[in-house]
């Protein structure tokens, strides 16, 4: 493990897979730890021989590369990207206090080589990521993959989408292993009226919204976007986590509802209340293959992938953050980026800013 840190910002970097096994953010005198820690990996003795790094180690966010199925290039669950070695490059101190810190993956993502850069600001309660690949060829579905642990229950909301869906297969389909509830597949215009599969509907809005079981939906952005921004407002927990991202790339937002619904090892009935947020752009969670592949989404011009190019790097960009959950708040209205800040507003008239790098997402 490596700690980065700045002033009222650290992360605990695990250098297999490129997780954050945890972030603690300082703020109006309290730390904030926002980001969810699998219970098994502190009873390794629970963890079955095999399970990838990215599983074992189950923490924070991470990136992946494939997105879910690797079934194109042999890799582990959500390829190499969360999976593989990441060796420190260099760490630069700015004079502001500021440290930058960049590792590079000991493996190749369909011929392309992959950096991480994490920036940590002094007094910005925000982790700065940028995953740059170069060269390469193909098209490859991508996300990151934070997590929040809300036993206390979230109030979600988001910037524009266009709809939300659940994927053609469920999580889980053998009740001897574990329980989906969600019917699939489905539109909906909003997550204020998600089906279930015995007929009735639920307000996703809200999380937990019911016990035991493993669901998954996604939420797309308009293809015009170019911003987009996730906030879950956790109150009972006492934090409001956000996230912004480059919409350009990351344009959808899929949520992993896992609310102790898989029964058999490592997770042991026991992984509760936890929320992926995972900006992503991928056909679902149904793979690699699936999100290459002509599909629905692309048809009707929703992208489903990145295309590398062998002669140029593409790059993705994506921060995240927490603060205190502001006395009163019930819902957040809106995220603007400018002006050096960023700026949270609640639907009944507050808002709060904080320091941001306004040039981060340009």
């Amino acid at each position: 493990m490596q700690t980065l840190a700045a002033e009222g910002i650290s992360v605990v970097f695990n250098p297999l897979g490129g997780l954050f096994d945890d972030v603690a953010i300082t703020r109006d005198g309290r730390t904030l730890h926002p980001l969810h820690r699998a219970p098994w990996i502190d009873t390794p003795a629970d963890i079955p021989e095999g399970t990838p790094p990215h599983l074992a180690g189950l923490a924070g966010d991470f990136f992946c590369a494939p997105f879910c199925k690797s079934d194109i290039e042999p890799a582990p669950g959500h390829g190499w990207a969360a999976n593989g070695p990441w060796s420190h490059r260099a760490s630069v101190a700015g004079a502001d206090g500021s440290l930058t810190a960049v590792f590079d993956l000991g493996e190749r993502i369909m011929g392309a080589a992959l950096s991480k850069e994490i920036v940590l600001r002094p007094g910005h309660p925000v982790v700065y990521q940028r995953h740059v690949f170069s060269g390469g060829s193909g098209a490859v579905p991508v996300a990151h993959h934070a997590m929040l642990h809300v036993p206390g229950g979230v109030r979600l909301s988001f910037s524009k989408k266009d709809f939300g869906a659940t994927p053609p297969n469920a999580q889980e389909t053998d009740p001897a292993r574990g329980r989906s509830i969600l019917l699939h597949p489905q539109r909906f215009a909003d997550l204020s009226a998600v089906k279930l599969a015995d007929g009735r509907t639920v307000d996703a809005r809200f999380y937990p919204y019911a016990e035991r079981h493993e669901d998954f939906v996604s939420l797309f952005d308009p293809p015009e976007a170019t911003i987009g921004w996730s906030a879950a407002l956790a109150s009972a927990d006492g934090f409001l986590f956000f996230a912004v991202k480059d919409a350009r790339v990351l344009c959808q937002t899929s949520l992993w509802h896992s609310n102790g619904g898989r029964d058999y090892a490592p997770w042991l009935s026991r992984h509760l209340a936890v929320l992926g947020i995972e900006e992503s752009c991928a056909y679902f969670g149904e793979g690699h293959r699936a999100s290459i592949a002509p599909n629905d989404l692309t048809a009707a011009g929703y992208r489903t992938a990145i295309t590398l190019d062998p002669n140029a790097d593409i790059g993705i960009r994506y921060a995240f953050g927490a603060i205190p959950a502001p006395v009163g708040w019930t819902e957040v209205a809106d995220i603007v980026v400018g002006g050096g800040t960023l700026t949270i507003s609640d639907v009944g008239g507050g808002s709060v800013s904080v320091p941001f790098d306004g040039g981060f997402l340009r």
